[in-house]
């Protein structure tokens, strides 16, 4: 396994574009953690769209779960980035893109946060060595103490049922109280009128913390979490609640919770094997 933040202290004193992985209000958690470590690590960041092409260049990209078939912005930045730049995939999760894994230069490391991607990955990659483990960047996040030790009563509800999740995946029928706060507490990370990279960055990180913050200030009213949403459950079991996690359409939530859950968190059980 990699430690990540010995992984990334290598680039202090290096120019990195960092691409955020865009997504929900759960990306919004990943990419809050991963501006903190860099922070940590005083690390010469600027952030940059995914739509961007670049030649010699230092490229962090978030992680998430954008490396599967049904999606192709993550795929797309790295088929056109790949041959002239030395690119990261931070921690991800990997599933059915083997076209891309076959054609990736020996200049990308691919960041698996589980082991089943982590193996798939190895296995399919035209350069094995280049493919590592570590866990999800949003066990990383910092300051979520005052989220802490609130008057909570009762559960809540949180489950996805967009287009990633089939009727076959579910083992439970969504309640009628549900709330995805993924969806509802999502933020664009870009705006159209930011032109100058310090606009993005205070623009970027400011929107990452008001997700973040929606997010931990619902689940804090709570004592008990239902959720398949990967990083609700895991922002629930940072917070101490009872967190009852249900399986998604791959292999993504059972591997983390195997990978990074299991073994740390009592207070979380998983529903799907």
């Amino acid at each position: 396994m990699t430690d990540i933040k010995n992984f990334l202290a290598k680039y202090q004193g290096a120019k990195i574009k960092y691409i955020p992985n865009q997504g929900n209000a759960g990306d919004s958690l990943i990419g809050l953690a991963t501006l903190q470590v860099f922070d940590e690590l005083e690390l010469d960041y600027e952030i940059c769209k995914p739509t961007e092409v670049f030649e010699g260049q230092i490229i962090l990209y978030g992680g998430g779960g954008s490396l599967i078939r049904k999606y192709h912005r993550c795929r797309n930045f790295l088929l056109n980035n790949h041959e002239k730049n030395n690119t990261v995939v931070l921690p991800h999760s990997f599933n059915d893109i083997d076209p891309l894994l076959t054609v990736l230069s020996e200049k990308v490391i691919l960041i698996a946060r589980e082991n089943i991607s982590y193996d798939y990955i190895k296995s399919k990659s035209k350069y094995p060595d280049n493919c590592l483990l570590s866990g999800d960047m949003a066990f990383y996040i910092k300051n979520i103490d005052r989220y802490k030790n609130i008057s909570c009563i009762g559960e809540c509800n949180v489950f996805r049922f967009n287009d990633e999740l089939s009727n076959s995946d579910r083992l439970v029928e969504v309640p009628e109280d549900n709330k995805d706060i993924s969806v509802d507490f999502h933020r664009p990370m870009f705006m159209k009128n930011w032109h100058l990279p310090d606009d993005i960055n205070t623009q970027v990180k400011k929107n990452l913390s008001i997700a973040t913050d929606n997010i931990f200030s619902y689940l804090s009213k709570f004592q008990i979490v239902n959720t398949n949403r990967l990083h609700v459950g895991i922002a629930a079991a940072l917070l101490g609640k009872t967190v009852n996690l249900y399986r998604g359409s791959y292999h993504k939530i059972a591997g983390v919770y195997d990978f990074s859950m299991r073994d740390k968190f009592n207070n979380v059980t998983y529903h799907g094997y």
